[in-house]
């Protein structure tokens, strides 16, 4: 049973979930390796194999396939952080022991049927397919009005928390905030309170403005390395025009951001050779899909580094590649065509 603990130290919750401990981990070949037929009918995730996870949540199939010829696939996680059939009312134990029931969401989103293809080898068309599925499992989860927060993200490698290297994302829905996206609410709230203007709307034109940490652009993205970058190659890329959140994007706009993420990931793959990284979508909270303050945006955190002492004692980042230089590196870089 996942429970959620309060830390009044820091005005945080904290989950615990001693089922996750028991999920399996990726195999131990190389991730270049082919993926053997052996490594193909014990993973969960490859085709014929369905029967092994949780019963199915949605899928994108060809027209007339059958159960295994699908394209994505969504399934309850087997090892869940949070699930929906816990309690969420909180409980106090003393003056400073509050804490209720592991109450969420935590899904799987299969990426491919293809058990060794990685995200920036798909085809764009693929990619879309994803972003679609991701949209619309975030959407169907934001109609329970228990759930306050969202988290769309992504581990590749075993350094960014992989379990299973067969490609996927995963979602987790929170009855809370968790407090670092509460942190950057307020600071985008109080930037627009003061000036009346988005703030990450007024940083991308900033870095538009600048030229120096750009690395691509299309007709609704931008991608670039912020210039407070707190990793080595941490990239973003944000939407052109101002959007909330990432349920809202409009279906003619996917195929876009399909191709710059494609590109950027590509540009890691090739400039780094293969980086582990996790990558993160970042919306507005529950209530503020209509507001002006806040820009939706993707993550793109390479783990070239260990967190060390003073990152854990203080908080702060120490990144040891500044933003102008890593993006140089990766404009010059080849890309998907050899250029």
């Amino acid at each position: 049973m996942s429970e959620m603990r309060y830390d009044h130290t820091t005005g945080d919750w904290v989950v615990f979930a001693p089922l996750r401990k028991l999920r399996p981990h990726a195999e131990t070949s190389p991730a270049s390796s082919p993926p053997t037929e052996q490594t193909r009918m014990s993973c969960p995730f490859c085709p014929g194999n369905e029967s092994m996870t949780p019963p199915e949540i949605a899928a994108i199939r060809p027209d007339g396939r059958g159960d295994s010829e699908w394209l994505v696939r969504v399934i309850p996680n087997k090892f869940p952080a949070l699930r929906i059939e816990e309690d969420d009312r909180r409980r106090q134990q003393g003056r400073l022991f509050q804490h209720m029931g592991g109450c969420g969401a935590h899904e799987v989103i299969i990426e491919s049927p293809d058990h060794s293809l990685l995200l920036c080898q798909q085809p764009v068309e693929q990619i879309e397919r994803i972003l679609r599925m991701a949209q619309s499992r975030f959407n169907d989860l934001m109609q329970d009005h228990r759930f306050q927060s969202i988290i769309v993200f992504k581990n590749h490698g075993e350094g960014a928390g992989t379990s299973l290297r067969h490609p996927h994302w995963q979602i987790i829905a929170t009855p809370v905030v968790p407090r670092m996206l509460r942190q950057r609410y307020e600071q985008a709230t109080e930037h627009f309170d003061r000036t009346g203007n988005c703030l990450y709307c007024e940083l991308v034109n900033e870095e538009l403005a600048a030229d120096e940490r750009i690395i691509l652009t299309n007709a609704h993205y931008v991608a670039f390395m912020p210039y407070a970058s707190h990793l080595p190659f941490e990239t973003w890329i944000v939407p052109l025009r101002q959007q909330a959140t990432f349920g809202q994007v409009p279906a003619g706009e996917l195929p876009a951001l399909a191709g710059i993420l494609r590109e950027v990931l590509l540009k890691l793959y090739v400039a780094l050779d293969n980086p582990d990284f996790n990558l993160t979508i970042d919306v507005a909270p529950r209530g503020d899909e209509d507001k002006e303050y806040y820009q939706w945006h993707i993550r793109v955190l390479p783990r070239l580094s260990t967190t060390a002492g003073f990152e854990m004692g203080s908080g702060m980042s120490i990144n040891t590649v500044l933003p102008e230089e890593a993006a140089r590196f990766l404009r010059n870089g080849r890309s998907s065509t050899g250029t």
